[in-house]
């Protein structure tokens, strides 16, 4: 049977066993519309058929998340010795099916923490940044450069490593093309990337690992609390805490301590790393300077192979990572034999490398119980 079916049939068996007492209303606050759920200190007592109290609660009501973390888990915390517990292995009895039951069954992290000094991330670095001269150009049929399913291009690319000289990959007839295209020469900005070997982390101070189970929004009888279902104290064996986890990595901020008199809160702050510190280093990236950084080369096209003065079709300016250009010969019936460039702006900067270090998890727990 479902777990809505079994709870359906459970709610029906005991309005029937409620209404032979004249329908009263189990202790606790919660009625007879929703299943009970409540603390140790604050129980939601269950009406048996024969009109007894068994005193079981059906889970733990907890403050609900922030919306940057996830739902309440289990959270076990032990020395890097300790056997780690399995999840399958926290059990509980369960109302619906009146058996004993798993009550958070998946794993859902796995962390350690990290003692100072530890380094187990790599060193970032960023090469040094470049200006580089277009790499692509080629003879275009149609004079706006579009690119139509008729348009025809005819590759006119110089040397691969290209300082600008005079080159002359060819001679393309006046009447094979109508402009000259020429894509924006490479971005050449810095690349990351990492310097030596991080050293190996020394054993953690403590290792921990989170479980989760059905959390409902409805079955609690305050409203802002969720109910972490079948997990009351009387079904988690020493060890666990009840926490709510972080989405994302960094550090965030938990709840407020409780007043006095009020209901428990997350509000025991914790910090962790993935269990595979690799996942937990920030990536490498480069960060520009103040200064700006700026490559223009002026592309001239000629019609002979000398890139004669007397033989110019025209000049045109491509930026770096900017879009590509789009150059008509001023001379009508011209072939197109050389180019050439020469750099109008070649301010390359510097860049900073950033990254590197390990990300945190954030983990807020209520308060352990005192004594």
């Amino acid at each position: 049977m479902t777990w809505n079916g079994r709870w359906w049939l459970l709610r029906a068996s005991i309005t029937l066993s409620l209404g032979g007492m004249g329908g009263a209303l189990v202790a606790g606050g919660c009625g007879s519309a929703e299943p009970p759920c409540g603390e140790a200190w604050n129980p939601c007592l269950i009406t048996n058929e024969d009109g007894t109290s068994n005193g079981v609660c059906a889970g733990k009501c907890v403050i609900q998340p922030m919306d940057s973390f996830y739902n309440p888990m289990l959270l076990w915390i032990g020395d890097p010795d300790d056997p780690e517990p399995a999840c399958e292995d926290l059990t509980g009895f369960d109302l619906q099916s009146r058996d004993t039951e798993e009550i958070a069954p998946r794993r859902s992290f796995r962390f350690r923490s990290l003692l100072p000094g530890d380094e187990p991330c790599p060193t970032c670095s960023c090469s040094v940044p470049s200006c580089s001269m277009p790499e692509i150009v080629a003879a275009h049929s149609h004079a706006s450069c579009e690119n139509t399913p008729a348009a025809t291009l005819r590759p006119f690319n110089p040397p691969r490593v290209w300082n600008g000289e005079c080159t002359s990959p060819g001679m393309v007839p006046a009447d094979e093309f109508s402009a000259i295209w020429i894509a924006p020469g490479p971005d050449g900005w810095c690349t990351p990337s990492t310097v030596g070997e991080p050293s190996p982390p020394k054993s953690p101070a403590k290792i921990a690992v989170a479980c989760s189970g059905l959390v409902m929004t409805t079955w609690c009888p305050e409203i802002g609390e969720v109910c972490m279902v079948n997990q009351q104290e009387t079904n988690v064996p020493p060890g666990w805490r009840y926490c709510m986890i972080a989405r994302y990595d960094g550090i965030s901020e938990c709840y407020p301590p409780a007043g006095p008199g009020e209901r428990p809160r997350f509000s025991d702050k914790l910090t962790f790393y993935d269990r595979n510190l690799e996942r937990s280093c920030e990536p490498c990236v480069c960060l520009p300077s103040i200064e700006p950084r700026e490559c223009v080369a002026r592309v001239s096209a000629y019609s002979d192979r000398a890139c004669s003065e007397g033989a110019l079709l025209g000049t045109t300016t491509v930026t770096a990572g900017e879009v590509d250009r789009c150059l008509r010969p001023e001379e009508e019936g011209a072939a197109l034999g050389s180019i050439r460039a020469e750099w109008e702006v070649n301010q390359v900067g510097f860049c900073e490398p950033v990254g590197g270090e390990p990300r945190p998890t954030t983990v807020c727990c209520l308060p352990e119980p005192e004594g």
